[in-house]
């Protein structure tokens, strides 16, 4: 019994233009199942303008392997030939995988450049997840298939020269829309050479890794704290909100006739104004807010440069420390970031929540799969009732992806609005009210825009029975959270003002700055050296020196 023969990759180049075309094919129903499934027509346009480009890149590809093979000798072409299927299968596969995540990449745009294996691995493993890689498959086998399909007859010479002038019409088409692409790979080239064709030197050299830890020196050991023994408020929740900055918290949750939960809770409320993050990325920004220890790294990278802070004195242990039950709380189906989290007495995720059905949820990627963060009030709640110590940490995924608002039309802070009525209602109508401390603050603001200081200055607003309602207008960060709520909890004393803040840019592109207490800031790219913004008279060397500082301590301290 033989078994059926390969297919002979020869014949004039037939098999690789076969999977080309079909890979193009292939796109092009990717993209429009993703936009119609999204029901969101505006989405349409991006989605085949983004599949003008895929067109592009597979040209590209195509084009430099004939001419390639156009110059081998003829005995290896046919090697060459199965060398550029490979390729062009390979590239299928790859571009195949981001339709998916188009409408993301439209709030969010990658530099592809600016990424590393670190981060591609967390995109796909983490994010992504291996069970949306069915269009990876789709293309691959498609492409394959296709080497096994017979050439159309001379008689159908005419289908050859219409695919030929269709695709004409696509390059043209396609090149006429580049300078304004939503397609990852063409976006992240128009920002390289805009970076290349400004011509600016370095401002300033490139920040150099921190020096390993010694031999005998070590990560922080778990350390003895009570300091909440002493709290008033017994019962502490602590709400993050996702990627909303202060301005629009201040314009839209802050007004009256926008919010009716800042309008119940107003006169027991301290709002402060003048308070930023330290990370434009999540993970960091709430290892800031519990241990007081800013990471100066990427989040999404090497996790192993910082993965050590985690085990360093925290918000986290002196509640638990004090008597009181510990939870993080996550409606995502899955969350790999958690803080600190050996400390926490619970994890929740969305499968130990009683959803029931009844909450509107989203799948748009592993990271992104969460059911709405009113799913998880009944069981915050309940935690309150039945404990006499409670602090609570739920990171809201409400806004972390655009599809919330698709498929409901409320915007992020319509939803949160929503979202503390519930969990104020509940917790009078439990009777734990007089003795909780709400504490709401958002992680960070928009994480691509790691050169503009506003999105760095984030809402923070404690809601209780016994605060004094006013404002706070001191430089303060996440690193001074943990006094803060010990300050409200226990009557203590506040943190004392800042004078300046250093601040690290989002996993996106590694930017970092300085942010002064009257206003003065300054943001640098290290990849270029450039600096990318600045207001007032900062120093790009003595900003440089400053987080290179910051960097060698934390390394000598939490360092691999």
């Amino acid at each position: 019994m033989t078994s059926a023969p390969l297919p002979e990759v020869h014949a004039k180049g037939s098999h690789a233009i076969r999977v080309f075309i079909v890979l193009v094919f292939v796109q092009f129903i990717l993209h429009l199942f993703t936009a119609f499934s999204s029901h969101d027509p505006r989405l349409l346009a991006p989605h085949l303008v983004a599949w003008l480009h895929d067109t592009l890149v597979l040209s590209a590809l195509f084009g430099l392997s004939w001419l390639c093979l156009r110059l081998l000798p003829s005995r290896v072409r046919s090697v060459g030939e199965s060398v550029t299927v490979a390729i062009l299968i390979l590239s299928g596969v790859l571009l195949s995988l981001y339709p998916q995540m188009l409408r993301e990449y439209l709030s969010f745009p990658v530099n592809l450049f600016a990424g590393n294996a670190d981060s591609a691995g967390i995109l796909i493993r983490d994010y992504l997840g291996f069970d949306r890689l069915a269009p990876a498959l789709l293309s691959a086998m498609a492409a394959i298939a296709s080497l096994y399909v017979p050439p159309l007859p001379p008689t159908f010479k005419w289908a050859s020269r219409l695919a030929i002038a269709v695709w004409a019409l696509l390059l043209v088409a396609g090149a006429l829309t580049v300078p304004r692409s939503p397609q990852p790979v063409f976006s992240s080239l128009n920002e390289e050479l805009a970076i290349r064709a400004s011509n600016t030197p370095r401002a300033v050299p490139r920040l150099l890794p921190a020096p390993r830890r010694q031999i005998g020196e070590s990560s922080p050991m778990p350390g003895e704290s009570k300091r909440f023994m002493d709290a008033k408020a017994t019962h502490i929740f602590l709400i993050v909100l996702e990627s909303v900055t202060a301005e629009e918290f201040e314009n839209e949750f802050m007004q009256g006739r926008s919010s009716r939960f800042y309008g119940r809770v107003v006169k027991q409320s301290l709002y402060f104004d003048n308070y930023f993050t330290n990370n434009l990325d999540s993970y960091a920004s709430l290892i800031a807010m519990l241990t007081s220890q800013q990471v100066p790294y990427r989040s999404y990278t090497d996790t192993t440069l910082y993965d050590a802070v985690n085990d360093s004195p925290n918000l986290v242990r002196d509640f638990r420390q004090s008597g009181f039950r510990t939870s993080f709380v996550s409606t995502y189906d899955t969350q790999p970031f958690v803080p600190v989290r050996k400390d926490w007495t619970s994890i929740l995720h969305r499968r130990d929540l009683s959803t029931r059905g009844e909450w509107l949820t989203v799948e748009s990627g592993r990271m992104e799969s969460a059911t709405e963060d009113r799913a998880a009030i009944p069981a915050i709640t309940s935690m309150a009732k039945s404990n006499p110590r409670t602090f609570i940490l739920q990171e809201l995924a409400w806004g972390h992806t655009t599809a919330w608002r698709a498929k409901t039309g409320l915007t992020t802070l319509a939803y949160y609005d929503k979202y503390f009525n519930e969990l104020y209602d509940r917790l009078v109508a439990d009777g734990t009210w007089p003795q909780s401390l709400i504490v709401i603050v958002s992680d960070h603001g928009n994480r691509f825009g790691a050169a503009n200081a506003s999105n760095y200055r984030v809402p923070l607003l404690v809601v209780g029975p016994g605060v004094k309602a006013g404002r706070d207008s001191e430089l303060r960060s996440h690193l001074d959270l943990r006094r803060i709520v010990a300050a409200f909890a226990c009557g203590r004393a506040m943190p004392e003002p800042r004078r300046g803040i250093l601040v690290t840019g989002s996993t996106e592109k590694w930017v970092y700055g300085q942010i002064d207490a009257v206003g003065s800031n300054l943001f640098i790219d290290d990849k270029s050296g450039r600096v990318l913004s600045k207001r007032g008279n900062p120093d790009p060397a003595a900003v440089h020196a400053a987080f290179q500082r910051l960097i060698d301590r934390f390394g000598k301290r939490f360092g691999p």
